[in-house]
């Protein structure tokens, strides 16, 4: 089964693979462009860390144990995807292979990008995209692009039929 991002010109194409896995099929110049913006979506993954401290009780220790360890995890996971999609492109593959010991890390960088388009553009409460400028247009979707993904991830190879 295979699901496919049709934005415009772009054709990206996700599919699971029988060992457990997902392929990732960018169609065009400009799914390789959504692809790179993973990690460029992101943003500070301190900001994210230290913004999630806002859920916890006051006297915790967040800042000085979780924030670190968050923020180290959020840069793996980002610099992760962002090197696998560097590499492909460097060496002319048509396509990603994303391998169940390595969704984890595309889980969380996909995660950090939409969770950071949500504070940045606030998608969640944009009724209609008619007169939106296209920086919020092309945000919404790429969050839409990253749910599917996020979605593939967690069904096809994190999930647990899959062999992650």
């Amino acid at each position: 089964m295979a699901a496919s991002n049709d934005y415009g010109e772009s054709s990206m194409t996700l599919t699971p693979t029988l060992e457990g896995g997902l392929v990732i099929e960018p169609g065009s110049e400009k799914d390789w462009q959504v692809l790179q913006m993973i990690s460029r979506d992101s943003g500070r993954s301190a900001y994210l860390a230290e913004s999630l401290a806002g859920l916890m009780i006051e006297d915790s220790e967040w800042e000085e144990y979780v924030v670190p360890d968050l923020t180290s995890s959020f840069d793996r996971q980002s610099s992760y995807v962002a090197v696998t999609i560097e590499e492909a492109r460097k060496h002319g593959e048509q396509v990603i292979f994303v391998k169940p010991k390595h969704a984890e890390q595309w889980y969380g960088a996909v995660n950090q990008a939409r969770l950071a388009l949500e504070a940045r553009y606030k998608l969640s409460k944009l009724d209609d995209l008619e007169g939106a400028p296209d920086e919020m247009r092309s945000a919404y979707f790429r969050d839409r692009f990253y749910l599917m993904l996020q979605s593939m991830l967690l069904e096809y190879v994190m999930g647990e039929t899959s062999h992650y």
